[in-house]
Order: structure tokens, then sequence, then C-alpha cells
């Protein structure tokens, strides 16, 4: 995990965001700069969004998430398959927004395919990072289910999860031994707790 790296709650407004991420790294792989991004969707509005507070925000986190990972990575988001690059994508946000990375090691790299996991599981969850962390445990109960809502929507986008009558069912990763070999040391940890070390997926 990145040093110094704050619990936020963030994931409200930019959740995984696949095609956004997409098009950052495609920019990135060309060789722009974040200002140069941020610059075309202020002036050019790549992302097509209506106001100009989103116009600037919206590049700022895209690049920041896209920054923790090395650029044969970000080559790979930007040129292949939806399926490996969501995990791309997410392997980023991971990285970027640790309370991501910590619900996947607490809560979801203990499941086994087909397991479920409840809204019960995300408020335990949170009810162990309130008992450590001051900032959390200042997050309302709306914030709380607005956060779990969000989680719920990211690991279904990223194609880790499918949504079931009480909460959701966890799903083998779509993975080949192209995209583990693009994963540096620092990555493994954040790649693990997707994989769930142990379960077949070719972990090295």
């Amino acid at each position: 995990m990145q040093k110094g790296l704050q619990y936020t709650s963030t994931i409200r407004d930019f959740p995984l965001m696949y095609l956004e991420m997409k098009r950052t790294a495609i920019l990135l792989a060309e060789g722009k700069t974040a200002d140069e991004i941020l610059k075309l969707s202020i002036e050019k509005n790549i992302y097509q969004l209506d106001y100009e507070k989103r116009r600037r925000s919206m590049p700022l986190k895209m690049t920041k998430r896209l920054e923790t990972i090395k650029m044969p990575l970000i080559k790979a988001l930007a040129e292949n398959t939806a399926d490996e690059g969501k995990l791309i994508a997410f392997l980023a946000m991971m990285k970027a927004e640790r309370l991501v990375f910590e619900y996947m090691l607490d809560v979801y790299k203990g499941k086994a395919d087909n397991d479920e996991i409840t809204d019960l599981d995300f408020m335990q969850f949170a009810d162990r990072l309130s008992a450590n962390s001051e900032t959390v445990a200042k997050w309302k109960t709306e914030t709380l289910k607005e956060l779990n809502t969000r989680i719920k929507r990211i690991l279904c986008d990223a194609g880790l999860a499918k949504r079931s009558k009480t909460g959701l069912i966890v799903q083998k990763p779509i993975v080949d031994e192209d995209f583990c070999n693009l994963l540096d040391d620092d990555d493994w940890l954040y790649a693990r707790a997707v994989l769930r070390e142990g379960a077949g997926y070719g972990i090295k």
C-alpha cells in the first residue's frame, strides 16, 4: 500500500469507471502528461461531461489511479479486452483507494467461488475499521450504506461478483498468463486479494 494512504469515501463519486480509465490510459500510453489530459478534459471535454467541475475532477482522479501502476499495465488497459482491462482498472483503483483494498483483504479474499457476500459482511468490516480509524468512525450510517452499494457495483463491474437476492455471489476472475506476467512484485500484493491466493488462478 502506498505510504500514508488515507481512508476516503470518494468511490461514491468515482466508482470503477472503466471507460474513463481506458480513455485516460490511451492518452498516457500516447505520451500525454496528467496536465495535458486535464487541459484536454477542460477544453475538449474528452470525457463528455456536463459540468466544468466534473471535467476538472475526472482527469485528476483517473490519472491519480493510473499513476499507481507501470506503463506495461497502462498499455494493456488501453489496448486489451474489456475483461482484462477491467481487472487492471480495478487493480489501479485498489492501489489508490485504501478502503477498497482493505475490503478485498478482509471480506473478498476469504470467499470461495460462488460464496455469498452480504450487507452484514460489509457492516462488520466497517465496524472493524471504525475501531482503528477516527476517519471511518466519523462516517454516518448513510455514508456506509452508500459505500456498501458502491463496492457491490464496483465488484460486479469488474467481473468479480454477480448480484443475488440477498447480496453478491463471488465469481472466478478471468485471467491468463499474459496478464500475470505484467504484474510486478508490488502489483502482486494487490492482485492476490483479487485472485484469492491458493484458489488455483495461476498465481506465481
